[in-house]
């Protein structure tokens, strides 16, 4: 009898009783078990841990979303009534004869091909033409080599460089247009001065039919303080590491290396810049509607300025819209051939 007890004894002395009492222990001071599942069961009954976080309401992330469409409505709003509306009513308004009060009559295609047929078109295409390659050239070279020089000025130096080249881009444009209009003056201008003290021969800079149009595209120079630079700029600076170091190893020359590798590795960059370089030669009339008014005869003569002149001097809106629609149709054709065109190596 004795045995037995104690044989009973030791067995009641096991690993459940243990594992029991352990329990019993935990639950008797008040602390969390956790079951073989996974949860954490507290002490009041109720189950926390993974398994818990199911049971949270979502009110959170539902009002962070209502409150991101809450503030960006007003910015589609505008954006739509301001930016898109008028961009689609242009593009209606075209096949429409309008003069701004009474009620507008259907024409189809009239109007385009009345623009296509007057005795400025050839001109103005051929005006467009040359004033989009030059801007794209001048563009790319000279804000290209602008950001490779800048780049690779040591230190303070080319910090000092980068904000004294990006400065004029804060100055209204009127400002640039005004000062090259006294620079550009057949008379009493600063070049013709210059150019007399020099016994040189003093051009009509914007009155020759010859020169009007190279005098336009002088206005800026020399060409650095524009988005381009800075596009071009940031590329640079964040070339590959390794593919430059790769290239010194290999005694690779700093010309070389701009055509065979900065080029390359740079070709978006390019190609946006080629992209804002023409669509804002074709937009921006400014300058000839100041300087020239597209004289002298239609030497200056572009699309954008009879755009403006047929709509908000004559009064003629529906036709002002049919031009304003060819000039969307050319600049998104060019802008598709751009992007298919000037497509990375990789």
């Amino acid at each position: 009898m004795v045995r037995l007890f104690h044989g009973q004894r030791r067995s009641s002395s096991g690993p459940g009783v243990v594992a029991a009492a352990a329990a019993g222990s935990a639950a008797a001071g008040g602390l969390a078990t956790e079951p073989a599942g996974g949860a954490v069961t507290a002490p009041g009954g109720t189950r926390s841990g993974r398994g818990g976080q199911r049971g949270r309401p979502r009110w959170p992330r539902v009002f962070s979303r209502q409150a991101i469409a809450i503030f960006m409505l007003p910015s589609l709003l505008l954006i739509g009534l301001f930016s898109y509306y008028p961009a689609v009513r242009s593009l209606v308004g075209g096949f429409y004869i309008w003069d701004g009060f009474s009620a507008p009559r259907y024409d189809g295609f009239g109007q385009f091909t009345q623009y296509f047929r007057s005795s400025t078109f050839g001109a103005e295409a051929r005006n467009l033409v040359l004033l989009v390659i030059g801007s794209i050239a001048i563009t790319l070279v000279s804000q290209f080599v602008a950001a490779e020089v800048v780049a690779h000025l040591p230190g303070r130096t080319g910090t000092i460089a980068k904000y004294l080249l990006t400065l004029p881009v804060v100055l209204p444009p009127i400002l640039l247009i005004d000062v090259w209009a006294y620079l550009l003056n057949p008379s009493n201008g600063l070049i013709n001065r210059i150019l007399s003290e020099l016994h040189l021969p003093q051009p009509g800079w914007l009155t020759d039919s010859h020169l009007a149009l190279i005098s336009i595209l002088l206005i800026g120079f020399p060409w650095i303080s524009n988005l381009g630079f800075l596009i071009f700029l940031g590329g640079v600076q964040h070339l590959p590491r390794e593919i430059l170091e790769a290239s010194r190893v290999d005694g690779v020359g700093r010309i070389r290396r701009v055509f065979a590798i900065d080029i390359p590795l740079l070709m978006p960059q390019f190609r946006i810049v080629t992209i804002l370089a023409g669509v804002y030669s074709v937009q921006n009339f400014i300058p000839i509607l100041l300087l020239t008014n597209g004289g002298p005869g239609n030497a200056t003569y572009v699309p954008g300025l009879d755009m403006y002149q047929s709509a908000f001097q004559n009064s003629q809106y529906g036709y002002g819209m049919a031009i304003g629609t060819v000039l969307f149709i050319a600049m998104l054709i060019f802008t598709i051939i751009i992007m298919r065109t000037l497509r990375p190596r990789t």
